[in-house]
């Protein structure tokens, strides 16, 4: 039965998108014919399959990533970013900032246009649309990611003024606040801002022409947009389908989309595939997010696991260090990337080319430079550590096996996987008479809330994710803001001191404004501090979208290590077959050379 109701799928889906071609004529486009050229039959047409629904098109309130995959194709940001992640001019066309960073000022481009989903010109773009822009914020109780308040001088003209110094605010202004809205269209619509395709206005790269929701979403280019030149695509279209991961790589094989993302339990036998793997090539690996197993310093899990034990074992640092160098990663991260494990690998929190001060990647500073070079896996360091630790926790009246319960999200592939390795990997490297590691399965919905943020493991893996540039985002998790490893809540001295001389560290690499490069060196030298104490475990970035096969040439998009730069659709191509593993890798050396 799965069979054939994937059969029948794939069989709907290509006459839907062999029909796609007639749909132009049904489309709301006939009355003006603004945007004609872009429905030819030479026009380039980027079509793909999707199975999470937009949840909201309200781009001044939604963060969700997968509403912002349409929202920030668009709606354009006052900068923009190069294919290698450096600032460039966007709806302003130049800017300044005082010397204490707190009062940013914008000069806005000429001939900036709204148009409406059919192309049809609304307005020009002014400074006022900023100005309405973060009153609907104040009006709607909308979260801030910062203090400012925000003037209009003039038409052209933006000044933002910040309660705090802020020397990464241009890495902001993706935010939802920082996003204009025509304030004579938001009166016009009122409520029914948002709801749909036809009420909204676009001053981006694309137009969404076209939106049934669990049917198909149609973005077309903007003729009216400020740079079209630089845009390739004529029509990007989406096409629903709840079984996309099924039937995604039979639908790209056959040519009727241009990109297919390889399912987790298929990519061995594809890559064997001598047919599937001459157009299969990896993803880029993302390093907008880090990795890092974390260690519970405040236990809120079942007497059944010990908690108490578990204080005693957590506050030892050689216990901890044990730990660490038990793990090793390569295997772990095989699960996810088997050609190349290697490559995810972070022995930072702050995730190699994030970041870069003077063409130096910040996880090159002296401070970060060995940390960064070594592998922390090591089995006679692992019984090392534990030797030592041994001797103190049987001081404290430590009972054995530790038990280690080590939680993981059942949604996300592979994971369940990855903790029953991870589990043999410690008891092997310790000894099952020294520790017992507890793998259970957490919520499926909600994992981070009800696990992580409950303080209901020992030992897990986490994820963070970069706010904007500057390694205080990479910091953040730690912080008494977050609830992470809750090691501002341990009674231990030993911890507390830990915890404060940290805080003291972060706190005065933050007051440093005057010097970028003197701001990044004592931010690494906390970070040093973090891992040199074990306090987690760093593992990997993101991999990406793991394996795929596209018709695109990601390397030559926007990029940026935050925001939503690298789902922009501007500067690519569209091209007749997907690179192959070689190509890739020719085209992702060649990309890490610009930095």
């Amino acid at each position: 039965m799965k069979k054939t109701n994937k059969l029948l799928s794939i069989c709907l889906c290509a006459l839907m998108l062999l029909n796609s071609g007639c749909s132009f004529y049904k489309l709301p486009d006939i009355e003006n014919h603004n945007l004609d050229e872009y429905y030819k039959g030479d026009a380039a047409v980027y079509k793909t399959l999707y199975s999470s629904e937009t949840m909201s098109l309200n781009y001044l309130s939604t963060n969700a990533l997968v509403d912002n995959v349409i929202c920030s194709n668009v709606i354009d940001c006052l900068i923009d970013y190069d294919s290698y992640g450096k600032v460039v001019p966007g709806l302003a066309k130049s800017w300044d900032s005082n010397s204490a960073m707190t009062q940013w000022t914008f000069h806005l481009r000429d001939n900036l246009k709204w148009v409406d989903h059919n192309g049809n010109y609304y307005d020009e773009v002014t400074s006022d649309d900023w100005l309405c822009a973060a009153e609907y914020a104040d009006d709607n109780d909308l979260s801030k990611p910062i203090d400012f308040t925000v003037e209009a001088p003039d038409e052209k003209t933006i000044i933002y003024t910040l309660k705090d110094s802020c020397p990464f605010f241009l890495s902001m202004l993706s935010y939802s606040a920082f996003l204009p809205v025509s304030r004579s269209y938001l009166k016009k619509v009122g409520p029914m801002f948002a709801k749909d395709h036809k009420n909204l206005l676009y001053c981006g790269a694309f137009i969404l022409h076209y939106f049934q929701p669990f049917e198909k979403q149609i973005l077309v280019k903007n003729p009216s947009y400020w740079d079209k030149e630089n845009v390739y695509i004529d029509r990007v279209e989406n096409y629903y389908d709840y079984d996309a991961s099924d039937v995604s790589v039979e639908m790209f094989l056959e040519g009727s989309i241009d990109r297919a993302i390889i399912p987790y339990d298929q990519l061995v036998k594809s890559l064997e595939d001598p047919e599937i793997s001459k157009h299969i090539h990896r993803s880029r690996p993302d390093s907008s997010f880090t990795y890092f197993y974390a260690f519970n310093f405040d236990p809120q899990f079942d007497e059944k696991y010990d908690p108490e034990n578990w204080k005693k074992a957590v506050v030892n640092e050689n216990f901890r260090k044990a730990v660490m160098a038990s793990l090793y990663r390569v295997s772990l991260l095989s699960i996810y990337e088997p050609e190349d494990p290697a490559s995810l690998i972070s022995n930072t929190i702050t995730p190699p080319r994030s970041l870069w001060i003077e063409g130096q990647d910040y996880t090159q500073l002296p401070a970060l430079n060995a940390i960064s070079g070594r592998d922390s896996y090591s089995i006679a360091q692992a019984k090392y550590f534990r030797k030592l630790a041994k001797a103190e926790l049987d001081e404290e009246g430590v009972k054995y096996p530790i038990k280690i319960l080590m939680p993981y999200d059942p949604s996300v592939e592979g994971w369940v996987k990855e903790a029953y390795k991870a589990e043999l990997m410690i008891e092997a490297a310790l000894g099952r008479n020294f520790v017992d590691v507890v793998v259970e399965a957490g919520n499926d919905t909600g994992f981070t809330t009800s696990v992580i943020e409950s303080g209901k493991y020992a030992f897990t893996k986490c994820r963070w994710g970069a706010n904007f540039s500057d390694p205080l985002t990479w910091a953040e998790p730690f912080t008494d803001d977050y609830e992470y490893t809750f090691w501002n809540r341990c009674s231990d001295t030993k911890i507390s001191f830990l915890n404060a001389r940290w805080n003291s560290m972060i706190q005065q690499a933050s007051s440093i404004n005057y010097s970028q490069k003197r701001r990044y060196i004592a931010f690494a030298e906390a970070e040093k501090f973090l891992i040199n104490n074990a306090i987690i475990v760093p593992i990997s970035i993101m991999n990406g979208d793991g394996y795929e096969m596209c018709n695109l040439n990601e390397f030559e998009g926007e990029f940026a290590p935050y925001g939503a730069a690298r789902r922009r659709y501007k500067h690519m191509h569209l091209y007749n077959s997907s690179m192959n593993m070689d190509e890739y890798k020719a085209a992702y050396d060649q990309w890490l050379k610009g930095f």
